[in-house]
C-alpha cells in the first residue's frame, strides 16, 4: 500500500510540475531550458512509477528520483522565474517536497534522511547561485520536512511492528482456541459413543431385554470394547459397532431410510416404521441414526411404554425424522445435568452437521423431532 501510494504521489506530482513549468515559460525564463528538463521530468516520473510498482522502492529508485530533483534544483535560475521561486513556490520546490516525502515513505530514515538532505542542499544551491535571497528560508522549510518526515514514518512503522505482533499473538490464540474446541468435541464425541453403546447395551441386558446367549451381543460387546480401547489409545481409527473402519466420516451418499431401518431392532420396544426413501452424506446418515437410536432407547428405559413410531420423510428442501411415544413423557427443563443422552446423543449430534433437534414431551408421550437441510 506504501509502494502504491508512493508511486502515485510522485506521478501526480510529476505531471503537475510540467504543466506549472510549461505555464511559467516566461522571460526571463526560455523554453530552450524548460522544454528539455520537462521531457526529462516525464520520463523520470513514468519510470520511476513502473519501477516502484514492478520491484518495490529499490534503492537505485532513490539515487535516480534524488539525482532528478538535485539537478532541477542546481538550475532553477534558468527553470523558474525569480518571483515563483522567491516566494518558495516554484514547481522545484515543490518537486523537492514530494522528493522528501516519497523517500520517508518507501525507505527506512537512514535511507530517507540523507536523500532529503541532498535535495534539499542542490535546492539551496542552485538558489544560491541564482542570487534568490529566499534560497535559505526554502531550505529550512525543507529541514523541517526531513526531520518530520523521518520521526512520522519512524512513529508509523514501530505501531505497524506493534499491531503485527499483536495479530501474531491473537492469530497463535485463535489456532489455540480451535485447538481446545477440537479437544472438546472430541470428547463429547467419545461420551456420546459411551452412552450410546457401552452403556445402553448393559441397560439392555440389565433390564432382560437382550438374551445372553445372542450373537447379536457378542458382537456388539466386542465392537464396544474395541471403542473403549481406542478411546483409551487415542489416535487409534474409530471401528463402528460391525468392528470394521467407520465410512460414516466420508461424504458418499448413503440411503438413509436403510440406516434408520438397521436401527430399529431395539430390545424392549417395537418399533413402526414410515421411511421414505432418501439419500444423504454418509456424516448426516449416521447423525440421523445414532440421535434416532438414542431417542428410541429412552423410550425403552424411561417411557413406561414397549412401542414407538419412527417416521423420516422430505418436506421441501428439509429431512425430517421423528421418534413418537405414547409414554409417561418428562420435563426436559428439568433434566438432570448428568444426563447425556438427550443433549449430547441427540442435540448436541444434529447441531454438528449444521441440523437440529426439538423434544416435546407430556403427559401424551414424547415426540423427537430431527432435521437437516441439504
Amino acid at each position: 500500500m506504501i509502494v502504491l501510494c508512493g508511486a502515485v504521489m510522485r506521478g501526480a506530482e510529476g505531471l503537475a510540475a510540467a504543466a506549472a513549468a510549461l505555464l511559467g515559460a516566461v522571460p526571463p525564463v526560455s523554453m530552450a531550458w524548460v522544454a528539455p528538463a520537462v521531457a526529462i521530468d516525464l520520463l523520470w516520473t513514468a519510470l520511476f512509477i513502473l519501477g516502484m510498482l514492478r520491484y518495490g522502492p529499490l534503492t537505485r529508485l532513490v539515487l535516480g528520483e534524488v539525482a532528478v530533483t538535485a539537478g532541477f534544483g542546481l538550475a532553477q535560475g534558468r527553470l523558474v522565474v525569480p518571483e515563483a521561486a522567491d516566494g518558495g513556490a516554484s514547481w522545484i520546490a515543490v518537486l523537492t517536497t514530494m522528493t522528501i516525502v516519497v523517500a520517508a515513505l518507501g525507505w527506512r530514515p537512514r535511507v530517507a534522511v540523507p536523500a532529503g538532505l541532498a535535495v534539499t542542499g542542490a535546492h539551496l544551491a542552485g538558489a544560491q547561485l541564482a542570487g534568490l535571497a529566499s534560497g535559505t528560508a526554502t531550505a529550512a522549510i525543507h529541514l523541517v520536512q526531513v526531520a518530520a518526515m523521518a520521526a512520522l514514518m519512524s512513529l508509523l512503522r514501530r505501531s505497524a511492528a506493534v499491531a503485527d505482533v499483536a495479530l501474531g499473538r491473537l492469530r497463535r490464540a485463535s489456532t489455540e482456541a480451535a485447538v481446545l474446541r477440537a479437544r472438546r468435541a472430541d470428547e463429547r464425541a467419545q461420551y456420546s459413543r459411551v452412552h450410546d453403546t457401552v452403556l445402553n447395551m448393559l441397560t439392555m441386558v440389565g433390564a432382560g431385554g437382550v438374551a445372553a446367549s445372542s450373537a447379536m451381543l457378542r458382537r456388539q460387546a466386542a465392537a464396544d470394547l474395541a471403542e473403549l480401547e481406542r478411546i483409551a489409545a487415542r489416535g487409534v481409527p474409530y471401528q463402528d459397532r460391525n468392528g470394521g473402519k467407520n465410512e460414516a466420516a466420508g461424504e458418499s451418499p448413503v440411503r438413509l431410510d436403510a440406516r434408520l431401518r438397521e436401527i430399529t431392532d431395539r430390545g424392549g420396544v417395537r418399533v413402526t416404521a414410515e421411511l421414505a426413501a432418501l439419500v444423504v452424506p454418509g456424516p448426516v446418515a449416521e447423525a440421523f441414526a445414532g440421535a434416532a437410536a438414542e431417542a428410541l432407547t429412552n423410550v425403552a428405559r424411561h417411557a413406561g411404554v414397549d412401542a414407538a413410531r419412527l417416521s423420516a420423510v422430505r418436506t421441501g428442501d428439509e429431512i425430517r425424522v421423528e421418534i413418537a411415544d405414547r409414554g409417561s413423557g418428562f420435563d426436559p427443563a428439568r433434566l438432570p445435568s448428568d444426563r447425556y443422552g438427550l443433549r449430547r446423543s441427540i442435540i448436541e449430534r444434529m447441531d454438528s452437521i449444521g441440523g437440529g433437534a426439538r423434544v416435546e414431551s407430556g403427559d401424551g408421550g414424547t415426540l423427537v423431532t430431527l432435521w437437516w437441510r441439504p
